[in-house]
């Protein structure tokens, strides 16, 4: 593993023990929230036994032993609630996901079930790519919430370029034509972006959504993993496609 690798790991896992430190003080701050409920449960109560010990009827006892009431009830919603999220399975399978990334670097179970794909656009697109007959030759595929969509498509790499942001994560397929006037041939890539501004927990799930999305986008001859505008570049496209060689049906990785 390179001392860049190293680092790299090195950062996700701080930034997870971080995490689980904030769900952990989470679910401490609802134990003291359900313990402040109770506190004031038993005031209301004893406001309450006061109230209904007083001689004096009138209005404004009436009115307040109205107003006790209504706030017995928002009391007791409120503490429904406290405890309902305190006991909520989710919310300790997700400290535990967190966990499971802090020791093995794994949330594929979590992430897939999460992820979802816009099908149909995004089989469109590839399909249209792939097609000796259409001038598109790239399409970029983006995250909408929890879906993976078809966010757009062309033929001018420069226009390529500009969807790539450097707090978004993506993916795109091209279709680029090689070798000389004696033997041109297209050759399909696949390359996936993660921006340097891109937070610790997203890039840990793009392995598991790359997965997802390549069981349609699966065949090209070379894989890029990006990271920076300067990657975006065609001619070093060009050339991890010539030292690539024949076609990869989706079933390895050549990075710059």
């Amino acid at each position: 593993m390179t001392d860049s690798m190293e680092g790299s790991y090195k950062y996700m896992e701080e930034h997870i023990d971080k995490l689980a430190i904030n769900q952990n003080n989470l679910l401490n701050k609802f134990d003291v929230l359900s313990r402040s409920v109770d506190e004031l449960k038993s005031i209301v109560s004893q406001f309450s036994e006061k109230i209904s010990g007083l001689d004096e009827v009138s209005a404004d006892r009436r009115r307040i032993k109205t107003e006790l009431k209504h706030l017995k009830s928002r009391v007791d919603e409120l503490y429904k609630i406290a405890k309902e999220v305190k006991e909520d399975d989710s919310t300790k399978s997700d400290l535990q996901d967190v966990e499971s990334c802090h020791s093995g670097f794994s949330c594929s179970s979590k992430v897939t079930m999460t992820t979802g794909l816009d099908r149909d656009t995004i089989r469109s697109a590839y399909d249209d790519v792939r097609s000796d007959g259409s001038p598109t030759e790239w399409a970029v595929f983006k995250f909408d919430g929890a879906r993976i969509v078809c966010a757009a498509r062309g033929s001018d790499f420069t226009e390529f370029r500009t969807h790539f942001a450097d707090d978004e994560r993506a993916f795109g397929y091209l279709r680029l034509q090689m070798g000389d006037e004696m033997s041109k041939r297209k050759k399909f890539m696949f390359v996936t972006w993660v921006g340097p501004n891109v937070s610790v927990i997203n890039r840990a799930k793009m392995s598991t959504d790359k997965a997802i999305i390549k069981d349609i986008i699966s065949n090209f001859a070379v894989e890029l993993q990006l990271e920076s505008q300067s990657e975006i570049d065609i001619d070093q496209f060009k050339d991890a496609l010539n030292r690539a060689g024949g076609a990869n049906y989706g079933t390895g990785v050549r990075d710059l």
